[in-house]
């Protein structure tokens, strides 16, 4: 549910009762005059009021609207719906992520808690602290930004960030193919510049787990460096229910060690309804809802401690490209040796959010 956005001062009754007409005469000229189309590479369909694009006629009359950002608006329509007593328009929301080339793989081949190969997820980023260890995971979204784990930039001091990487005890990463040795080009290890965490995580509750750091120079993105496509918003991705996901990362292994080098694992989905009762079970404080997803827990496989802020993805049917629905959260510290599921955020359920901060 949208909530209408104030200014400097509280709005009177008055202010509220125009800006609901003016929502409403939006409603009837972009919902019933025009219909909906899909959303392609840079949009998300999101609440036309949480778009930046629009934003600055929140509560302007859509017939006062400039005519070229009106057709734009009815050009980008994607969705409407009723969510309580308010209709919610939605439109393909222009943005840096989800590129045309995002979520784009090698031909390395998923199986059981394997090594990953070089040039492979290449997403892949390792959050470096003050003290000069890795201490979480993240993925590249745009060329300046990293979307990592809210409680990975409370509980240390990450000044930069490693993209590139595949094995952190080898100078140069490098694969044999069809009796030719490629090597990846050097790690980029680039400062942070900024720190965007969600306003309304908690730790306790484990609530909003979800945040982002601005890089202090773009990304160089190739062969070995590229970002991870993200949950466009359409009404069709979101009735999606992968049955498997594909968790990467550098954390512990099923044997309780470290690696340093990067790993995957094929993990079956589990209904939150089921996982939510295993949770309480143990963690009595955490109600699991839509912000959450849940996998993994059987043979011996799980995202472990080491991998929080890493990424959970699933491969579209349509696009064949890897698509990041979870950030590593919390799991129940077994680590796959119980057969317990790990808990992700839903990246799809903050999409507005991370449109609305990620502008580079």
């Amino acid at each position: 549910m949208f909530i209408f956005s104030s200014g400097p001062s509280e709005k009177t009754l008055s202010d509220v009762k125009m800006s609901v007409i003016a929502f409403t005469w939006l409603v009837l000229q972009i919902a019933i005059v025009t219909g909906v189309r899909p959303c392609s590479y840079n949009e998300f369909c999101i609440n036309i009021r949480q778009c930046p694009t629009y934003k600055q006629y929140d509560n302007e009359p859509f017939q006062n609207w400039p005519s070229d950002i009106k057709t734009k608006a009815r050009e980008a329509h994607c969705n409407s719906e009723v969510v309580g007593n308010q209709t919610i328009v939605s439109i393909c929301c222009p943005s840096v992520m989800n590129s045309e080339t995002c979520g784009a793989q090698g031909d390395d081949r998923i199986s059981k808690g394997q090594v990953a190969q070089p040039f492979s997820y290449r997403w892949m980023a390792l959050l470096q602290s003050d003290n000069g260890r890795f201490e979480c995971g993240g993925t590249l979204v745009s060329s300046r930004y990293v979307l990592t784990a809210a409680h990975c930039l409370k509980r240390a001091r990450i000044i930069s960030v490693r993209l590139g990487e595949n094995d952190i005890d080898k100078i140069e990463d490098c694969i044999t193919a069809d009796g030719e040795t490629i090597c990846a080009p050097p790690p980029q290890d680039i400062l942070v510049d900024r720190k965007v965490i969600h306003p309304n995580h908690t730790n306790r509750y484990k609530l909003n787990d979800i945040a982002l750091l601005r890089l202090a120079s773009p990304a160089i993105l190739g062969h070995s460096v590229a970002t991870v496509c993200l949950p466009d918003g359409t009404p069709e991705q979101r009735k999606l229910k992968p049955w498997s996901y594909i968790v990467t990362g550098w954390g512990k292994t099923e044997n309780g060690t470290s690696s340093s080098v990067l790993r995957f694992a094929d993990l079956p989905s589990v209904p939150l309804e089921t996982c939510s009762v295993m949770i309480r079970n143990i963690h009595s404080t955490i109600r699991l809802d839509e912000s959450h997803v849940c996998a993994g827990g059987v043979d011996l496989k799980d995202h472990c401690k080491g991998d929080s802020g890493g990424p959970l993805h699933y491969v579209s049917n349509t696009t064949a490209r890897f698509v990041q629905q979870g950030v590593v959260a919390f799991g129940i510290r077994t680590c796959g040796e119980e057969s317990k599921p790990g808990v992700y955020t839903n990246v799809g359920h903050f999409i507005s959010w991370l449109v609305q901060h990620v502008d580079e």
